[in-house]
């Protein structure tokens, strides 16, 4: 947890990507913790110092459920102050379908690179085929990510490549099987989100498709949503070199949203 130096005005929860953990967002929360939030960002099940066979999951909800847990904890010691989901690769897929299922208390959502689409030219037999691999071998491994895809930033890639807590080998089919299942069922549930949100994407990212953070104003198009699409920046827009725009870019966005969230009706 990162708190403010002084009474808290707001609180936010970090979803971090997969195979990654949360202390890789002290610099984000450092920046919420200007406006007054109090940042908590658990590790996801099977993540970084949190319990659990590595990368295993038994059910999408388990990681919904761990978030909606983190936000009763939070709201228990800060209470009636706004709440705000910020959610980075697959955990913005996670923010996402939280957002769906729990909208009640949440005042905003931000997504970073979000794994909304499968990454245009994907064989449609290599998704089935991985699907019913997770489905009956949920520990096979079926994939890796490149640490080189992570930044243009030369530092950042060694860091990633050498933190004990990155989960560094393949990701198994389980979990990629319940991301495609979630991924493809976004589409027809997005239209019922009524939370405002900030999506963001590196035009160049190779590890999440742009195409599915571009196809989201227009499946919400009742909803407050912003989209920036950044040229020439990778997956973790912040640890990208221009980390200080991206992070100017989400504090601009979220303070009037706070504020409205704050002002009595």
């Amino acid at each position: 947890m990162w708190k403010p130096d002084r009474e808290p005005v707001g609180i936010v929860v970090i979803s971090h990507g997969l195979g990654e953990h949360a202390e890789r967002y002290a610099h984000v929360a450092e920046e919420f913790n200007r406006l007054g939030l109090v940042v908590y960002a658990p590790d996801h099940r099977g993540h970084g110092r949190s319990g659990g066979r590595r990368l295993g999951l038994r059910t999408w909800r388990d990681y919904t459920a761990d978030l909606h847990t983190m936000f009763a904890i939070a709201r228990r010691h800060h209470t009636g102050v706004p709440a705000v989901l910020l959610g980075h690769s697959m955990g913005g897929t996670i923010a996402l379908t939280y957002a769906l299922d729990h909208p009640e208390g949440l005042s905003a959502v931000i997504l970073s690179a979000p794994a909304i689409q499968l990454a245009t030219g994907t064989p449609k037999l290599i998704v089935t085929l991985g699907k019913t691999l997770g489905r009956y071998l949920p520990f096979v491994p079926v994939e890796k990510i490149s640490a080189d895809d992570v930044s243009r930033d030369p530092v950042v890639v060694e860091q990633y490549k050498n933190d004990p807590l990155v989960h560094h080998s393949f990701v198994p089919a389980g979990l990629a099987r319940h991301l495609v299942l979630t991924m493809e069922a976004l589409p027809l549930r997005l239209s019922r989100l009524r939370v405002p949100l900030l999506v963001l994407h590196g035009s160049e990212d190779k590890l999440t498709a742009v195409a599915g953070s571009r196809s989201v104003p227009d499946l919400i198009s009742e909803t407050d949503c912003t989209l920036h699409v950044y040229s020439g920046l990778y997956h973790e827009l912040f640890n990208e070199p221009e980390k200080k725009q991206v992070l100017d870019d989400v504090i601009e966005w979220l303070e009037p949203r706070l504020s409205r969230a704050q002002t009595p009706s």
